[in-house]
């Protein structure tokens, strides 16, 4: 009787870590401090060198607010198909990874071996993600126009195509 009670909590575990794992995250939360076509929240990031960045300071421009850690599943995996769609957006938009690791140095580390031209930013342990935009959750992908409204907001994976590039496409166009 006892075995089998623990083998319905080990089945159990291994449906909810699987669920994490799909989701890319170390933890489950479905709310959102942010909502599409409302302005998007100023966020007092830093730069890799340890600079404040102001989000304000893109404006004017399609922003992709892309949030990831360097021990996350997801976003590792995902990261090369990231790239591959980033090249195809014109200078009308532009990226900005924010990681939200603990720390700093190892986030430059991972990038030492996985050069890009984003906008790198620094949220150290999600202080600003958390109390700004509610986010627990990573990776989340938010996408603001031109005018600082968020356009598109999605936790956990993305598939970059031809879907997310249209959708990309008519944010420029002011849809």
């Amino acid at each position: 009787m006892l075995r089998r009670g623990c083998s319905r909590v080990g089945v159990f575990l291994v449906i909810v870590i699987s669920l994490m794992g799909l989701l890319g995250c170390d933890r489950i939360d479905s709310s959102n401090g942010v909502m599409v076509d409302e302005p998007f929240p100023e966020l007092t990031l830093t730069t890799l060198d340890g600079e404040p960045f102001i989000m304000d300071a893109l404006r004017g421009q399609v922003v992709i607010v892309k949030l990831w850690a360097t021990w996350c599943g997801v976003c590792r995996e995902t990261e090369p198909q990231f790239k591959t769609f980033a090249r195809q957006l014109d200078d009308e938009v532009v990226v900005a990874s924010v990681s939200v690791d603990g720390d700093l140095n190892l986030v430059r580390e991972y990038l030492l071996d996985r050069p890009n031209d984003f906008v790198q930013l620094f949220d150290k342990n999600m202080i600003q993600s958390k109390s700004v935009l509610n986010a627990y959750v990573i990776p989340q992908v938010y996408i603001i126009d031109k005018l600082g409204v968020l356009k598109y907001y999605t936790a956990g994976g993305v598939e970059w195509d031809g879907d997310m590039l249209k959708t990309i496409n008519r944010i420029k166009e002011g849809y």
